[in-house]
């Protein structure tokens, strides 16, 4: 794409927001999300515009807000995990698409590097900034902030980033983010935006999560050879990176997992086949209960019911699973053997299997031992009939 340099005519005939965003339709849909939601993640894959979209729905919320409500020198925020990353994405972008009569990047002593609207469109200054140190712009504020390549990035940075959104006079301040896939930063990303599970200082938000997702197919703009690189790709990164499979990325500890293939739609269990629970332990550390199934013709095991959380007693935890324990013939209930771990509070010897036996919840000693442990599941996760 060229530069979209100054044409004919006076700036306010020039300027026409559904010319500047020729967003395709995955990328409108994410766009028009900016305006409703106050967090925004969009992509899980490689292909479909995430950087161009994050860049342009911040200049366009710029835009927005002085031309629907005459608001002046508004800042916003775009980053990425280091400098040659916001350089290689970000930067030489903007100086390619951004067109001249609109603004210009450049280094000041006081905003720093940005790319600055011009004046007769509101001044609004588009940040640009790297993450290696986020504590420095704790008091920063930023009427929107956009992160390229979230998941390079860890949930500490994420909360002191959205410290930062505020702005006089406006209201709605979102984080918008773009990203494939893996990283440092997968696992809590994908439990706030794909899973909707979110800790207790974030359950009153969730409302306000949304995640756009967009597949390389949604752009066809993508060129042939891009096409078969991404198809030359080892299959775990290709299920990630090209099909949008968040259980996929490289480093897990069961490659073998698809949601595709291990996860099926809700159906009535059998009364004849064998039930059982699973505990792990934890209480700042979440504890977790799991309710399994086994078909006893062809040995498959179904995980029908879990309960997950943190912040609860040994006999809080009990009472819990027994609430949600509504099936008849539940046989055992394994768990952790440091559950059996004696401890005295108050001179009052007793253990967490204690606890739980006296809500009447009876533990069986399971075997913790992890290597072992990892094998049965993945011959669990093999593939059979």
């Amino acid at each position: 794409m060229g530069r979209p340099d100054a044409g004919g005519g006076t700036p306010a005939h020039r300027l026409k927001l559904s010319e500047l965003l020729s967003f395709l339709p995955k990328q409108w849909t994410a766009w028009r999300a900016a305006f409703t939601h106050l967090y925004v993640l969009f992509g899980g894959a490689r292909g479909p515009g995430k950087s161009r979209w994050l860049r342009w729905t911040l200049l366009s919320l710029l835009l927005y807000w002085f031309l629907r409500f005459k608001m002046r020198g508004v800042r916003v925020g775009l980053f990425c995990e280091t400098y040659p990353d916001l350089q290689d994405r970000q930067i030489s972008k903007i100086a390619l698409e951004f067109p001249l009569w609109l603004g210009e990047v450049k280094d000041t002593e006081v905003d720093g590097l940005a790319f600055f609207v011009r004046p007769e469109y509101g001044g609004g200054i588009l940040c640009l900034r790297n993450l290696d140190k986020p504590e420095k712009y704790q008091s920063a504020e930023f009427a929107a902030i956009g992160v390229d390549e979230l998941t390079k990035n860890s949930r500490e940075k994420f909360d002191l980033l959205r410290g930062s959104l505020r702005w006089p006079g406006i209201e709605h301040t979102p984080f918008l983010a773009a990203t494939n896939p893996g990283g440092i930063g997968h696992a809590w990303v994908k439990a706030l935006w794909l899973d909707r599970q979110f800790p207790a200082e974030l359950r009153s938000r969730a409302r306000h999560f949304i995640f756009i997702p967009a597949l390389p197919k949604d752009n066809p703009f993508l060129s042939a050879n891009y096409w078969e690189e991404l198809n030359s790709l080892a299959p775990r990164l290709k299920r990630a990176w090209v099909d949008g499979d968040w259980s996929a990325f490289e480093g897990q500890s069961f490659p073998g997992w698809a949601e595709t293939t291990h996860v099926i739609p809700p159906f009535e269990i059998p009364a004849h086949w064998t039930k059982w629970r699973a505990v792990d332990w934890g209480t700042a550390a979440p504890f977790c209960c799991l309710w399994l199934a086994k078909d006893p013709d062809r040995g498959r095991i179904f995980v029908f019911r879990e309960l997950y959380g943190p912040g609860m007693t040994d006999r809080q935890q009990a009472k819990a699973i027994l609430d949600l324990t509504v099936e008849l013939g539940i046989s055992l209930t394994f768990a952790d053997p440091s559950m059996w771990a004696k401890k005295n509070v108050l001179n009052i010897v007793t253990s967490t299997a204690d606890e739980y036996a006296a809500v009447g919840v009876a533990l069986t000693k399971g075997d913790n031992d992890r290597i072992s442990g990892k094998r049965k599941v993945e011959r669990l996760l093999a593939s059979l009939p």
